[in-house]
């Protein structure tokens, strides 16, 4: 499956950095295929080792994922498993119209991320999760300056990153025929529909993505279950 961004124009998250002039062209994000991830290193607190240990031996974890904003990607992958603890505050959050139509209830929770630069905050993967989907555009508190965000599910399944992508992915899909003029495509927000598209996305993935770490490798498509086997 070859993605092409650049027909992602339903939402602008642009933001200013400087002296820079404002893009005019439609938003860029990056490529589903995470790099490996570097060590963590002091002071980032979202990626701490340790932090993430901890919270896997504590009774009542859960497994959710960190999707990181752009200044952070400098040094980490764009997301990857982490574990939080079951009375987070994510878990109080609502789910945003795409994952709530498909039965796929994430709930994010932005960690705080700090900038002087605040395109350094964008973090467009969340922004696409934000759609709304009558419209195809994300709310304006959504759309820049999000920052590195934890993202789970509303129910305290384990999420997969596997599964983050593939609902981004599915948005990404739906702003494709957003794009041809159409309307909102109704025929699209529910389960069915997202089942069958999941089966093929993963088909796909399969035969570029073999990776090796198991289910919480973002590039191990090999035996990967559906969100609905969790």
């Amino acid at each position: 499956m070859v993605i092409d961004y650049s027909k992602w124009d339903n939402i602008d998250t642009d933001s200013d950095s400087g002296a820079d002039a404002p893009s005019s062209g439609p938003a860029t994000a990056p490529q589903p295929q995470p790099r490996s991830q570097p060590q963590p290193q002091p002071g980032t607190p979202a990626t701490d080792a340790a932090t993430d240990a901890a919270a896997a031996a504590a009774p009542g974890s859960i497994q959710a994922v960190i999707v990181r904003c752009e200044v952070e990607r400098i040094r980490f992958a764009p997301w990857s498993a982490t574990m939080i603890k079951a009375d987070h505050p994510v878990f109080s959050n609502s789910v945003p119209p795409v994952p709530r139509l498909v039965e796929v209830p994430l709930v994010f929770h932005r960690v705080g991320t700090q900038s002087a630069n605040r395109a350094d905050l964008d973090n467009q993967i969340i922004t696409y999760l934000h759609i709304e989907h009558e419209i195809g555009f994300a709310p304006p508190e959504w759309q820049s300056h999000i920052g590195t965000v934890i993202v789970a599910r509303k129910d305290k399944k384990p999420l997969l990153p596997q599964h983050l992508e593939g609902v981004w992915m599915y948005c990404d899909y739906i702003l494709d025929l957003f794009g041809e003029g159409e309307g909102a495509p109704a025929h699209l927000y529910n389960r069915k529909a997202f089942e069958e598209w999941w089966e093929d996305y993963c088909e796909q993935q399969k035969e570029f993505r073999p990776g090796t770490g198991g289910e919480n490798d973002p590039d191990d498509w090999r035996v990967v279950r559906s969100p609905y086997e969790m």
